[in-house]
């Protein structure tokens, strides 16, 4: 090509300002400058071949302007393509709103998934090369796109910077070891990566869910992409000395495996979010780089969006409704995009979106228990009545399908009864959430699996239930159940924490603990002796065939337990709440904290006196998506 047939910055930006110049005749004018670019953050240049750059200081600004300005300009040609599909007035499919990375957005020289999209549908896109998902959760333009073009469906693409750690990958991995496996050459923190992403995409989807309740999303989850010496996966893995190509493979579709299982957990416990897996969509020859496939890989993956679009939008709505909403929001994208509802500013993130999964509760407190069982002891306590009711409000203003168990109600085959019916009727991605307040207390340990020889109880009015046997409960719920445990009784934690002597703690007035006296409780165990000795047989035999699965998973849901006390220690009582119901209740301050389980428990813990530790712990299958929820949330 001779400087002739170069075209001028001019005459580039006219093209490009011209909606009638595709996407496809401006890939010429453009090159990836690869030093530049970061993961699914391509930098352009120039392509001088085919644009003549004046080799001047004011040249140089110019060219670099022009190239600042390629994702704003992408979005703007997109943005006048919307308006002219939804003014045409024969178009009678769905109104969408696009937010993504590069996989919606890799401007000019590649057809990417929204590109090809656009082909049929109206599509409103946000979407920027390198945007991050941190950033896109910060700035939420979604949210005023979506409530100004009326969008029944919103798709979103993000996470992909950190399924390859941002371009840190070498400090996630493990030098090359031929005795390990591809998953083993990953760190542990490359998990923490992908749960730190998970914790936001959750974040980001319960804000749209809770905001617009008839609206249906639509994310994606990365496919099996192949390392090729490329500064995002081959170049990190061999830092490591991983250079065999299949190794380099294998490790690549491991992160890309615990991204999409990440994903899946979240569609489960999302409302009206549907995950599309990509995996095994694009082939080997299909990739343009170690991160973007090539226009005929995205056609694939575009097709698997369009036909979940189809699916979730069967019938046409009118056209001149959307038509004029579609205009109002070119309008305000010409003058000033900021969201309407900042996350911050957004009700209760804690609260129930429309059709998303459900949220069971029981809420049981007891200011006394029946002193024919307890050897004519009757275990007076003041707010305990107080706590339950206050967690049934609580749940019940969230969504939850809430019950109440209050004292001479709160036997125990009534609430194994209530835990029963909800591992029964709850399914994967539902969560259950139970409140206990009132003594604690302790027996033998029948069955060995207690290191201080006993196992720890709450005391319910009729008798005790023993750890093992809530163990046992647990058991019978469905793999994907979230169950969450609040218990403010004695002797009901494990490990030891340190407060800040300068945490503000929450005064309990008249402070009473909440614990069976250990001579009551001696005199409880003699008096009923054939009840625990045979009811510590029978559970033998589960806990035998439960220590042998939980060599793999102890149990199939995820429990998460935060408690007033460690086993050593006392809750106290009080007269309107016990402390850690009342320092618990103030942290929450009515659905305004934000943060996830870990930072509730230590902001609790910066609320109560040192001579009580609350604790929080977990067992079951480990999932990332309830431990970045806010607490409560269904």
């Amino acid at each position: 090509m001779t400087s002739n047939d170069k075209i001028s910055l001019e005459e580039l930006n006219k093209r490009l300002a011209d909606p009638s110049v595709s996407d496809e005749e401006l890939t010429r004018y453009f090159e990836v400058d690869e030093k530049r670019s970061g993961p699914f953050s391509p930098v352009l240049a120039l392509n001088p071949q085919t644009v003549s750059i004046p080799q001047t200081e004011e040249g140089n600004e110019r060219s670099a302007a022009l190239l600042n300005s390629a994702n704003f300009i992408a979005r703007l040609r997109r943005h006048v393509a919307f308006n002219a599909r939804v003014g045409e007035g024969s178009y009678r499919g769905p109104i969408l709103v696009s937010e993504g990375d590069s996989w919606f957005q890799y401007p000019f020289k590649l057809t990417d998934v929204i590109d090809d999209l656009m082909q049929r549908y109206a599509v409103f896109s946000l979407d920027a090369a390198g945007d991050t998902l941190s950033n896109m959760f910060r700035e939420a333009e979604y949210m005023e796109a979506i409530a100004n073009t009326g969008a029944s469906i919103f798709l979103f693409s993000g996470g992909g910077n950190d399924v390859v750690a941002g371009g840190n990958l070498a400090a996630h991995l493990f030098d090359f070891d031929p005795a390990k496996s591809p998953a083993a050459h990953l760190r542990p923190s490359f998990n923490l990566v992908l749960d730190e992403a998970i914790g936001i995409y959750s974040k980001l989807v319960r804000q749209v869910a809770l905001k617009f309740p008839n609206l249906q999303i639509i994310c994606h989850g990365y496919d099996y992409t192949v390392p090729a010496n490329g500064p995002w996966l081959g170049k990190p893995m061999a830092s490591r000395n991983i250079t065999d190509p299949a190794l380099q493979k294998a490790i690549a579709r491991v992160m890309v495996d615990r991204f999409n299982e990440r994903l899946a957990l979240l569609e489960a416990s999302s409302a009206r979010l549907h995950y599309i897996d990509c995996r095994n969509t694009v082939q080997e020859d299909e990739w343009y780089d170690e991160l973007h496939p090539t226009n005929d890989g995205y056609r694939k993956v575009a097709k698997k969006f369009s036909n979940k679009i189809e699916e979730l939008s069967p019938k046409p709505k009118a056209v001149d409704t959307r038509a004029n909403k579609a205009r109002a929001a070119i309008s305000a994208e010409t003058t000033s995009y900021r969201p309407v509802v900042h996350p911050s500013q957004a009700a209760s993130r804690s609260a129930k979106p429309k059709d998303g999964p459900a949220g069971r509760s029981l809420h049981i407190g007891l200011n006394a228990v029946d002193p024919g069982h307890y050897a004519g002891w009757s275990g007076p306590l003041n707010a305990c009545e107080f706590d339950a009711q206050d967690m049934y409000e609580i749940a019940g203003g969230l969504g939850y399908d809430a019950n109440l168990l209050l004292t001479a109600n709160a036997t125990r085959d009534n609430v194994a009864g209530e835990i029963e019916r909800a591992a029964r009727d709850l399914s994967a991605g539902d969560i259950f959430f139970i409140s206990y307040s009132g003594h604690g207390g302790q027996v033998p340990d029948f069955n060995g699996d207690e290191e201080d020889g006993v196992d720890e109880t709450w005391c319910l009015f009729d008798r005790q239930l023993i750890d093992d046997e809530q163990y046992t409960l647990w058991s019978k719920f469905k793999p994907g159940v979230r169950v969450l445990v609040i218990s403010d009784s004695c002797h009901s934690g494990s490990v030891i924490r340190a407060v800040s002597p300068d945490s503000p703690e929450v005064v309990v007035a008249n402070p009473l603990a909440r614990a069976m006296p250990l001579n009551i409780a001696s005199r409880t165990f003699r008096q009923n002796r054939d009840l625990y000795n045979t009811l510590g047989s029978s559970l033998s035999s589960v806990e035998a065939q439960t220590v042998l699965r939980a060599m793999d998973t102890p149990i199939s849901c995820s429990v998460r337990l935060i408690s007033g006390c460690q086993d050593n220690q006392t809750s106290l009582d009080g007269l309107g709440n016990g402390a850690f119901t009342a320092a618990l209740i103030n942290v929450w301050d009515n659905g305004r904290f934000s943060r996830n389980y870990a930072a509730f428990h230590r902001a609790i813990l910066g609320k109560m006196p040192e001579t009580q530790s609350p604790n929080h712990w977990s067992i079951g299958p480990k999932n990332p998506v309830f431990d970045a929820q806010t607490p409560f949330a269904i």
